[in-house]
Formats: C-alpha cells, structure tokens, sequence
C-alpha cells in the first residue's frame, strides 16, 4: 500500500510548524515547498519560475499556508499590496501547476481567515454567513477566488477560515504574553468585541479530519464553538499567568498605534461558530478558551 504524499506550501508559520510533524506522526509522507534552491526538500524556483517537486511531482494533497504575516506592521498602501500578492501570486502559480499535473491532487486545502467576515458585532456567523467590507476581508476573498480554478479538475477544495489560532509558539499569545507575564496585561478597548479562537493542537486535528471526510467542501470555519469578549480573553490569559488584568489599552492608542491594522485585527469583532465542522462530526479537544490556555502555559 502506497505511503499518502502531502506538499505543504508555508510550512514554516505557526500552523504549518505543528502541522507536520502531525501528519508525519500518522506515517504520510510530507514535502516542505521551500523558497530557495536545495536537495533536501521540494523548492520553488523563483529565477525560472519553475517548482523542482522530486518526489512530489503528483501529491495526493496539496496544502497552501503560504502568506506574510498579516499583523507584522502598520498597513501602508504597499504593505497592503505585499499582503496580497504573497497570498495571491504564490496560490495563483501553485494552482496553475497542478491544473496541468496527471493525475491531479485529490484535494486541495487553502489558508484563508476568519477575516472574511469583517466587523460584524454580536452577530453569529456561519460558513454561509456573507463577505465584509474590511480590507481584511477583501482580502480573505480574494485568497479563495485564486484557489478556486483547481476545481475545474476534479480537485476537492477546502478554504481554511481560521479565527485566532492559540499557541505558546507563536502567533497573537506568543506577542501577548511577555506584557501578561509583566503585569501589564488588560482588556483592548471597550473588550466587548468578541474573539473567535481555536487551540493549535485542534487546529492540526481538524485539518487531518477534512482530510479523512470527503463531505467537507469549500468554506470551513476553524474556530471553538466557544468565542469570547476580548475582556474575557484578558482576564483568563491573566487568571492563568497569576497576574493582574488592570492595565487597558484604550481605543484610541490602538489606533494612534497601529491604524487601520489595529481597527481591523484588534477592535473588530467577529462570532464565528464552526457549523460544517460540528455537522460532519469532529470533536474539539478544547473547546473552553480555559482548557486551551492551561494545555499551553501549564499549571
């Protein structure tokens, strides 16, 4: 029985880092697309604009994290541009190469993000939930959209509408704990925008679940059915470091700070609940935001 062969392109952001050596652990075979020249694993050539795939030249399943980190900066208008084409191009080029590719990957799993949806208050929303108009959200539209010709043959798509992912390695916690961890931590702006998070360890699980469930298509929200207020976000991070949650950071010093980046990632509010998840079946290891901080920081 042949070993299933994944490609995963960003195999080196906060997903992609635990993604792996998971997928290693249930014995496929992963290829790392890496962006320089080398032996040891499959690169892109980005002189001759040629993937040199080896062994991964017909991947059963091709996974695309690859995007510069969204909250690296104030959005410039050529930040902005460098946001999406790291997102845009690179799914563009992967996908074009696999159209022509016999036999063609079985599925085809593309990062995209909770920004989707934009600022929408209280309101619950689903997978079929409609577009905002945020910069964030155009942008998450637009990453589908370049994935989405690779339908055309025969290829199952999955678009991965992440919420916050929570982990000690890296990512929102890693830049908040050093702040929590000083006594310095405490609620962003009025902490009535509601967060929708997902603990690392399920983030992994659930892709390796669509992976197995061939019902799942298109859209797929990877969040806990549990959102929270930033405020409570706040206070359990604090509760769980033993440390004071008294120092807040008002509206507007997010946006004296940090601009339109902060009014989008950190004012906005967003209540995701995982609806195609829940109705195929998978089960969250940790759906309390409590249980999520404990398995990551101890104690």
């Amino acid at each position: 029985m042949s070993t299933k062969k994944i490609l995963i392109a960003g195999s080196s952001g906060l997903i992609g880092s635990a993604l792996v050596p998971f997928l290693q652990a249930q014995g496929i075979n992963v290829g790392r697309l890496m962006r320089h020249a080398q032996n040891e694993h499959p690169y892109w050539d980005r002189e001759s604009d040629t993937f040199c795939l080896n062994e991964f030249n017909h991947p059963d399943i091709v996974i695309n994290l690859a995007g510069e980190n969204i909250a690296n900066g104030r959005w410039s208008e050529k930040r902005k541009q460098q946001l999406l084409d790291s997102r845009i191009i690179t799914t563009e080029k992967l996908v074009k190469h696999f159209m022509i590719s016999s036999p063609a990957p079985k599925l085809w799993i593309n990062a995209s993000a909770i920004g989707f949806y934009g600022n929408r208050g209280e309101q619950e929303l689903d997978e079929e939930s409609p577009v905002g108009g945020d910069f964030v959200s155009q942008l998450a539209q637009q990453w589908e959209e370049s994935s989405n010709a690779i339908k055309r043959v025969g290829t199952r798509l999955i678009n991965l509408r992440t919420g916050l992912v929570i982990s000690k390695d890296g990512g929102a916690l890693a830049k908040m704990l050093p702040v929590f961890k000083f006594g310095l931590g405490g609620k962003i702006g009025n902490g009535q925008q509601i967060m929708s998070w997902i603990d690392i360890h399920d983030m992994v699980r659930a892709i390796s679940f669509t992976i197995d469930n061939e019902s799942l298509n298109g859209p797929v929200n990877f969040v806990s059915p549990n959102p929270i207020s930033n405020s409570i976000f706040s206070h359990l991070l604090a509760k769980q470091l033993k440390r004071p949650n008294c120092f807040p950071l008002p509206s507007f010093m997010v946006r004296l700070l940090f601009a339109e980046m902060g009014k989008e990632l950190l004012l906005s509010s967003t209540n995701v609940v995982p609806k195609k998840l829940i109705e195929a079946g998978f089960k969250f290891k940790y759906e309390k935001l409590e249980e999520s901080l404990k398995a990551q920081l101890g104690g």
